[in-house]
């Protein structure tokens, strides 16, 4: 019960790794805060939530439309008084050759995977400098620091993701607040099911990844919780690679 009376937002929480992460926080006492375009799915994550016996709030909206960030924002001031955690987890992935790429392309990408995460962090890190207290973990990749075929635009919106997170962790070191972020590698996800369906692809990653498996969303979900407790006091700009080893092959 280390989140118990702690306030959580879970961007993306509508299944993979948002849904592993908002179930985590609720197992260990979390109030959860829950966000996803995907109204269907995000329900069936907030009957699960509830059977924890916690308390939870939803809102169904594009990850990109700043207006409703600030509502939900204020909603969740409204009715708890804080905000502790932030977990930016809304993602959108690409496997597309560079010359077929689009401006379209690269403003979807960068809009969902970077902007939108400003936009997150900027919304709630004011209610966390009037607590002094307050963690952010931005969920990025390993293809934020390795090139992926196909993957251009992907690459760039998830380096830029982990910039974000060590400027935003230096400009407010001294305030309470800490930002780290995460960075899969291969994972067991709704974006990755087709590739992992087929299984001579599946097992030409298994091959490369030391620890002999594709991870799942739940691997993730442990260290979001490990980087949003008191156990992570002192760690902020950092990011943690979760990915079996796979980048130790790459370097």
């Amino acid at each position: 019960m280390r989140f118990k009376d702690k306030v959580v937002i879970v961007t993306g929480a509508a299944y993979g790794i948002g849904r592993a992460t908002a179930l985590a926080f609720a197992r260990e006492g979390a109030a959860l805060v829950v966000t996803d375009y995907n109204g269907k799915k995000l329900a069936e994550t907030v009957d699960m939530i509830r059977a924890f016996g916690t308390d939870v709030r939803s809102h169904v909206f594009d990850i990109r439309e700043e207006a409703k960030i600030d509502a939900m924002v204020e909603d969740t001031m409204a009715a708890y008084g804080r905000i502790d955690i932030l977990v930016n987890n809304a993602g959108v992935g690409q496997f597309n050759p560079f010359p077929t790429t689009s401006p379209d392309e690269w403003d979807t990408i960068m809009g969902i995977n970077g902007r939108a995460m400003y936009l997150m962090c900027r919304a709630v890190v004011p209610r966390m400098m009037d607590a002094d207290r307050g963690a952010i973990v931005n969920i990025t990749s390993i293809m934020g620091e390795f090139a992926g075929i196909a993957q251009s635009i992907y690459n760039a919106s998830k380096g830029a993701a982990k910039m974000l997170t060590q400027g935003i962790a230096k400009d407010l070191g001294s305030t309470g607040i800490r930002c780290n972020a995460v960075a899969p590698g291969m994972i067991q996800t709704g974006l990755t099911e087709n590739m992992f369906a087929d299984a001579t692809q599946r097992a030409w990653f298994e091959e490369r990844i030391p620890m002999g498996r594709v991870g799942r969303p739940e691997d993730i979900a442990a260290a979001v919780l490990f980087l949003s407790s008191d156990d992570a006091s002192y760690i902020t700009g950092a990011t943690l690679r979760v990915d079996g080893g796979m980048t130790c092959a790459m370097n």
